[in-house]
């Protein structure tokens, strides 16, 4: 009887169990089968890091990062818009002019008010339960039209770049869930998905300019305008009352405000960020705490999102080891 070599069977399944082992897999519970004896040849090779981050990342700094900014965005959105809505529920009286310079009357704008500030809260809602990019377009549409209407009622323009935020943060957040490509994806939630290069530099530029902004957009109101509604607070709270400042608080902090925000331009270095981060809240709880309402300060939840979305990102962006 003819004899049968089982050589060539055992070289077949070397090169298939060597094929296998290279195959970079997600599914760790899977069994992939490997000869001891490839095991020199298969290490000497590193495989390389998934690039899906910022070059040589680990998974999990990359999943903590991407779902730290999901929601950070979502968050941002349902503050801003839920508190803007509860401006037009409460029909603020300082809003009546806005809606003035499309020519509409008193009457009409009272009855209008709360419908804007329901469509406002219900875009808030769906920002944080099940954001859509269609909802996040029209959110930085709206966001940049409410504010240009500011100097068109009179207004000075520091109030565009006070409110950054509004515009900026929604767009932030488009970026971040990616630009779709079909109609569908327009409408559909979206989900968390791994970051890309381009997309978390992208997402770096758009929250800094948007840090730079809303600082020297504040700044200004002290620096130039000495506003009134910032002056009331300032003496409320007592800071006008401070021995040694008096009433050169509002100037003192509107400089400090413009020159923290050019620095924050020229360089983003993490403690600049924090610093900003820390002033915008402050600066936005005197609202609350003066007797102002409390949407006021809840509306502005993106000059508190974006600096400190920006310093979570800054390591990333600086590292070294993560160019490339």
């Amino acid at each position: 009887m003819p004899t049968w070599s089982r050589e060539p069977s055992r070289q077949r399944g070397r090169d298939f169990s060597k094929a296998r082992s290279r195959q970079l897999r997600l599914d760790f519970l899977s069994h992939i089968a490997y000869d001891h004896n490839d095991l020199p040849e298969l290490t000497a090779k590193p495989v390389a890091v998934t690039p899906s981050l910022a070059g040589q990342l680990e998974a999990g700094a990359d999943a903590r990062l991407g779902v730290a900014l999901h929601w950070l965005f979502r968050i941002g959105v349902f503050m801003e818009f839920v508190g803007h809505g509860a401006a037009g529920w409460a029909m603020k009286p300082a809003w009546a002019k806005y809606f003035m310079v499309f020519g509409f009357d008193e009457h009409t704008t009272y009855v209008l008010m709360p419908i804007v500030g329901a469509i406002d809260v219900a875009l808030g809602i769906l920002g944080l339960v099940s954001p859509r990019r269609w909802a996040l377009l029209y959110c930085a549409a709206w966001g940049l039209m409410t504010a240009m209407l500011r100097p068109m009622a009179g207004e000075s323009f520091w109030e565009v770049l006070d409110r950054a935020g509004n515009y900026g943060g929604p767009l932030a957040f488009l970026i971040l869930s990616g630009w779709p490509r079909t109609a569908r994806a327009w409408t559909e939630p979206i989900r968390w998905r791994p970051i890309t290069r381009t997309a978390l530099r992208n997402v770096a530029v758009v929250l800094r300019w948007i840090t730079v902004l809303i600082l020297i957009g504040h700044g200004g109101y002290g620096a130039f305008l000495h506003k009134p509604l910032l002056l009331d607070q300032y003496t409320r709270s007592g800071l006008t009352s401070l021995p040694a400042v008096g009433s050169s608080v509002m100037p003192g902090l509107g400089w400090l405000e413009i020159a923290l925000g050019i620095a924050i331009a020229l360089r983003p270095l993490r403690a600049l960020v924090l610093v900003a981060c820390i002033l915008k809240i402050g600066t936005e709880l005197l609202y609350p705490v003066t007797g102002y309402p409390l949407y006021e300060f809840v509306e502005r939840g993106f000059t508190y999102v974006a600096p400190f979305a920006l310093f979570l990102l800054t390591p990333y962006l600086n590292d070294p080891s993560s160019k490339g």
